[in-house]
């Protein structure tokens, strides 16, 4: 499953969690097309829309996530790819503990339209954000989760590192290592991503870029996927 990732990369926190911002509103709009890498093409859409609100006298800020996604199951068994629609909704509190380091605390909901796997959790953790050298930048963020219907808690690790060059230009690394815990599974299962690629930051408010995205399940083979990736957004 994928998560709030964080930058534009889907990854452990948005972009936007533990910054005050200078204006109280703020959001951002991503469009991505997707092209598998496997089995065939299998074409997809996927749309993200969040936002940010930081009150004037409340210390930290609130971030909203709506997110409509396809991913792509692989089974072994006759070589072919299902296409699986999801939707998660999320939102998040994010209280700044220094100028790079934010506690956050949150609801997710999960909603899957192609087979019944439909679940609502809680999440909370930590996230830094700052310039480890001149031009690179580095998000990680560690948090804990809990379904609401059963099961241990679980962990969501995740890192995204960019280079920026040319002004305009940016390349970027990014890693996300979780568990998930789905509607009917007994136990977490463990999973990677990783992407790689370059932005262009058009404006201040245009953006696009292209990656490569790759998923696995550690111990399962039937379930990893990988999405030449297209972006286009705006900032608002």
């Amino acid at each position: 499953m994928k998560k709030f990732q964080y930058g534009w990369v889907v990854f452990g926190v948005l972009a936007t969690a533990g910054t005050a911002q200078s204006e109280e509103f703020t959001g951002q709009y991503l469009a991505t097309g997707n092209l598998s890498t496997q089995s065939r093409l299998m074409p997809s859409l996927n749309s993200r829309l969040t936002a940010n609100y930081a009150p004037p006298a409340l210390t930290g800020n609130f971030d909203f996530r709506l997110e409509r996604y396809t991913e792509n199951s692989y089974h072994t068994v006759d070589g072919n790819m299902t296409r699986e629609r999801k939707f998660e909704a999320q939102i998040n509190f994010n209280f700044p503990l220094t100028e790079h380091l934010t506690a956050t605390v949150g609801a997710l909901r999960h909603e899957n339209y192609t087979f019944r796997d439909n679940y609502n959790w809680a999440v909370a953790g930590l996230s830094w954000s700052g310039d480890i050298a001149k031009d690179l930048s580095l998000t990680t963020a560690l948090f804990a989760e809990k379904r609401n219907g059963g099961g241990r808690t679980f962990y969501d690790l995740s890192g995204t590192a960019e280079h920026r060059f040319n002004e305009k230009y940016g390349a970027f690394v990014a890693a996300h290592i979780y568990e998930n815990l789905g509607e009917f599974d007994a136990s977490p299962s463990h999973k990677r991503e990783f992407e790689t690629g370059i932005n262009y930051y058009i404006s201040k408010r245009y953006f696009a870029g292209i990656s490569y995205f790759y998923h696995q399940q550690v111990g399962d083979p039937s379930d990893r996927f990988s999405f030449v990736k297209l972006k286009v957004g705006v900032n608002f």
